[in-house]
This record gives structure tokens, sequence and C-alpha cells, in this order.
């Protein structure tokens, strides 16, 4: 099974273009953190450490909505996705590779989430009454469909 999940911060604007083929992308970064303490060899204090991973991610048709739209850089968020290698090679000849994570889940955390639940709330009010309930909150998880993938 090939299956990521991260939790980090958006480290770039989202960055979204159309193919020839009229297909959307979506690329940006997300920078995960890990802190732990590192015992000091001498007996002392131990030293805090926290160690920055920073990871290329890409969204495709129906999720690129998202990042257009809601995601800013420094937000926070977990994203579930699948890891993918592109191999290519440059105008040298030289053979090159990048790792990417594909995603196809997003949910938005923390103070974003809040601001696009009160956004939705607030619209969801001013919409002419349809006979159905008024959502309490925004749906703040968004998935990639079928349709959605470029293969």
């Amino acid at each position: 099974m090939n299956k990521i999940i991260l939790i980090g911060n958006v480290g770039n604007q989202p960055e979204v273009r159309t193919l020839e083929s009229g297909v959307k992308v979506a690329n940006f970064s997300l920078a995960t953190s890990e802190k732990y303490l590192k015992k000091n060899p001498n007996g002392g204090e131990p030293e805090k450490v926290e160690l920055t991973e920073w990871h290329r991610l890409e969204a495709w048709n129906g999720l690129t909505k998202v990042f257009e739209n809601i995601v800013q850089k420094g937000d926070r968020i977990c994203v579930e996705g699948k890891i993918r290698t592109e191999k290519w090679e440059d105008n040298d000849g030289t053979k090159r590779s990048a790792v990417k994570v594909r995603v196809e889940r997003i949910e938005l955390l923390g103070n974003r989430r809040e601001q696009v639940e009160k956004q939705a709330v607030k619209e969801a009010k001013k919409a002419p009454k349809t006979g159905t309930k008024a959502p309490t909150k925004a749906e703040v998880t968004f998935e990639a469909n079928s349709e959605d993938l470029p293969f």
C-alpha cells in the first residue's frame, strides 16, 4: 500500500497552473517538524532538538480549487496522499529524480479551519431557504475523486 499522512505548515503560496491538456495542478511545499530532547554526554541539561523536513506536494483538478481559494502560506494542514517519484533527464543529459506527495485528501487545522467554518456558516445563513437545515460548520476536509486524477 502506498499511503502517506503528513501534518505540517504550508511553506509557500500554492502555485496552480493549467497544463496544455486543460488539467490543473497545484504545487507547494509542506514543512513537518519533530522535537525531542538529546541527552547531554556530560550529564548536564538535555539539549532541545527540532528537526524540520520539507516535502514537495502536488494536487490535481478538483483539489486545485482548494489550493487556489483557501490554502495559504503558513496554514497548518493535514494531507493524505501517495508518494510519487518523478524521473527525467535534464538539458545536460544528467538523470534527475524528485519525490513528491500526490495529495488525495486535505484537512485544514487551527485558525484557518475556524475562519473557513465561520465564513461558510455566514454564507449559509445568507442563502435562500431550501427546506434543508443550514450547516453549523463548514466542510473543511476536501478529497479527490476518481475524476480528479490525471490518469
